[in-house]
């Protein structure tokens, strides 16, 4: 598909709305005109999914006749706290169903698409193999592909000493359940009911607080004083960054499925913080980055397991998506190309998306290569230099994640095609593009995935040379000899080229995440410092922590150059003690003091904004209820090295001189501070770009190290396209349409 036939389709919907849905926008504002409208509360009217949708009708003063495809559907409906009626419809078959409502002489109806819930529903075609993994999460067997599973629920409660226990409802009542105060004031018993199953082959997880012995749960027409729920959800993200052909063992960021409540990534002090304060919980297996590099694998699933709570309990207030390291990758994705799911994001050592993550550790692995076969010598603090970074960081990950091979397959993968020889001869390619081929769709040459990975051009050590850190040979050296990675993540002597489809792809649906669609979104980007060398006793070059912070740097100067504004984007970074902090688990620590400072915030703001029933838009809303007390701010411990008082400072040349962030290779080159920049628009050698007087011949020497010349960074990068629309619906092979934004 050319740019011309992308934005048609994004101008009219494409080929996937020319169906009876298409008229849904219009059938939407007509029913406005009339004053009797339809809604589908629990997902888009095109995106239903398992055969049922959560639907409120209001303009109705009694109670409306409903009727799905003729059949009679009104008795589903109750009246609700605001005046309209809600209903979970049922009974819908796969494909287009009509729904009509009638009511004090005036009619509407609306188009429900149904599809299978462990179906594809936008993320394009499903994968094979796959390997079901419901055992891992006590889940009864597969039976076929489709990893379903008969759903169970369990309760748990916490005791008076925190530790969680098996709770029966039948049996008699325990004496040392341990109580709460939720965010809303309420004292609750901690109960919760824990609900596991399988969704878009996933496994998912849904934590409530609910008293089964003080009432029933609570419904999406009316709230039920036997829970605790405030109302609001959390949905969490689990890290790592590796593809996918299996369900996962994980679920999101949550450290247990049973007998612990919580998220893993905070601490001690951390432990329980959602649940407690009356904080629902979902996750999926598709939710941890680890298992599953493909973002909009992972967008569906939130789709689909925040429809099913939806229709269970009701619409939340808001979502808040939380989790740290490949958990922030997909909440900053997920906001920016499926806006609605997440209202706000709570990022945790933070990256824009796996790409930007990705690229850096690929110069790492050129540049080791270079360095260790080198006949020069080359200080630490050199190679730091070219690398624009601390050198510990290339030595400790520079193939800690290799998505650029094949074989970076999970041993659960591995498993199946060895033991299945048609799917041996075949082989499995388990590359981050490979992933996601349905985004950039296959080389007719080769039949695999195209890459949009590039280095053509690049003058590693750039600004080494230019501050005299490097001389003229070594910086001839290292370009010269750098290489890339090919189609099998092998170094070669030639440089990698980035498929210009595959780069189209990536910057018109979102994979490079430039922030045009996350202006709608509160983010409140938390991080542990961790750059530069780790604490004894831990290997000063080979222990190096991976979540380096100039990330979210990265993510404020992409707002601040792509949407104009940064309003919605708050950054807050903690003393951190590397690994001995997690290992302790030190409730004093100045990130847990941060984030649950930050997520009270975040809950007042993303109230503030629910709240707000003006016409303005969302994103000036976000910008207008910030408190003003939420700025960016850094949190140095102030006394002990793990536990004592902390200090918030907001002065941020402070926090620069207290947290010095380092950059990446790119950076080094000359790239631009939104390090957006995947394949860069190529210029001759020209010698104003160097600080040092170069003669004839050297400036010669770097033309024929550059035949095709050098990146132009005053350029926009080669496929470098405006985010073509939100809600991207893939078709395979890098096809995709784009539906019309709704909240």
């Amino acid at each position: 598909m050319n740019r011309a036939t992308l934005t048609a389709s994004v101008a009219i919907a494409g080929a996937f709305l020319a169906t009876p849905l298409a008229a849904s926008s219009a059938l939407a504002q007509n029913l406005s005109i009339q004053n009797l409208s339809i809604e589908v509360l629990s997902s888009r009217p095109e995106l239903v999914t398992g055969g049922d949708a959560l639907v409120r009708i209001t303009g109705a003063a009694s109670a409306p006749a409903v009727s799905l495809g003729g059949n009679d559907a009104s008795a589903a409906f109750k009246s609700d706290a605001k005046g309209g009626w809600v209903g979970l419809v049922t009974g819908l078959k796969d494909g287009s169903n009509t729904l009509t409502a009638k009511a004090g002489g005036k009619d509407a109806s609306l188009t429900l698409v149904s599809h299978p819930v462990n179906g594809t529903l936008f993320a394009g075609p499903q994968q094979a193999p796959f390997v079901c993994e419901n055992e891992s999460h006590g889940l009864e067997s597969a039976k076929d592909a489709s990893c379903a599973a008969p759903t169970t629920v369990k309760y748990f409660y916490r005791d008076r000493t925190g530790a969680w226990k098996p709770f029966n409802p039948g049996a008699a009542r325990p004496n040392d359940i341990s109580t709460s105060k939720t965010s809303e004031g309420r004292e609750v018993p901690l109960i919760v009911r824990q609900e596991k199953g399988v969704i878009n082959r996933s496994a998912y997880l849904i934590n409530i607080l609910h008293d089964p012995a003080a009432g029933s749960l609570p419904t999406p027409a009316a709230p039920s004083s036997a829970s605790g729920w405030n109302g609001r959800l959390i949905y969490s993200f689990g890290g790592g960054v590796q593809a996918n052909y299996h369900m996962g063992r994980a679920l999101g960021a949550m450290t247990g499925t049973e007998g612990k409540m919580f998220m893993e990534d905070l601490g001690a002090g951390f432990l329980d913080f959602f649940i407690t304060r009356g904080y629902a919980v979902a996750t999926g297996s598709l939710n941890v980055m680890g298992t599953n590099n493909d973002d909009v694998k992972s967008a569906e699933t939130v789709a689909k397991v925040k429809e099913r709570f939806i229709k269970e309990f009701g619409k939340p207030l808001f979502t808040i998506g939380h989790g740290a390291s490949g958990g922030s990758m997909q909440q900053h994705l997920i906001a920016n190309a499926y806006p609605g799911l997440l209202d706000g994001i709570m990022p945790g050592r933070s990256y824009a998306d796996v790409m930007t993550f990705l690229q850096p550790l690929y110069d790492c692995e050129l540049l080791q290569q270079t360095f260790n076969t080198s006949s020069g010598k080359w200080t630490d603090e050199q190679k730091g230099a070219v690398a624009g970074k601390y050198w510990g960081y290339c030595v400790s990950h520079a193939s800690r994640y290799p998505n650029a091979r094949p074989e970076n397959c999970d041993a659960a993968v591995k498993d199946e095609v060895a033991n299945d020889p048609a799917l041996k001869a075949k082989g499995v390619r388990c590359t981050f593009q490979d992933n996601l081929v349905n985004v950039f769709g296959k080389d007719p040459e080769t039949g695999f995935a195209r890459s949009p990975f590039d280095n053509v051009g690049v003058q590693y050590g750039l600004q080494a040379f230019n501050d005299g850190k490097i001389n003229f040979d070594q910086f001839v050296e290292i370009n010269s000899r750098v290489g890339g990675l090919d189609l099998n993540g092998k170094i070669v002597p030639k440089r990698m080229v980035g498929d210009a489809m595959a780069l189209r792809r990536a910057y018109q649906s979102g994979r490079v995440n430039v922030g045009t669609g996350l202006a709608s979104t509160a983010i409140v980007d938390v991080r542990s410092y961790v750059d530069g060398a780790p604490p004894p006793p831990f290997d000063a070059l080979k222990d190096v922590d991976v979540h380096d912070g100039y990330h979210s740097l990265v993510m404020r100067a992409r707002l601040l150059k792509h949407s104009g504004s940064a309003a919605n984007h708050v950054m807050l970074t903690a003393a951190s003690y590397g690994r001995v902090q997690i290992d302790t688990r030190t409730a004093g620590s100045p990130l847990t003091r941060m984030s649950g400072e930050a997520l009270v915030q975040l809950d007042r703001w993303l109230t503030a904004v629910a709240n707000d029933t003006s016409s303005e838009p969302l994103a000036k809303k976000i910008a207008s209820h910030r408190p003003a007390e939420l700025v960016d701010a850094c949190y140095p411990a102030v006394s002990g090295p793990l536990i004592g008082a902390t200090e918030k400072v907001t002065d941020m040349a402070r926090c620069k001189a207290l947290f010095p962030f380092a950059a990446d290779a790119r950076l080094a080159a000359g790239a631009p501070a939104s390090d957006d920049v995947f394949k860069c628009a190529l210029k001759p050698i020209d010698a104003k770009d160097y600080k040092q007087t170069l003669a004839a011949e050297q400036l010669a020497q770097l033309a024929r190290i550059f035949p095709e010349g050098v990146c132009d960074y005053a350029k926009p990068g080669v496929g470098q396209e405006p985010l073509a629309g939100t809600w991207a619906v893939f078709k395979g092979d890098g096809e995709l349409v784009m539906l019309e934004p709704r909240r």
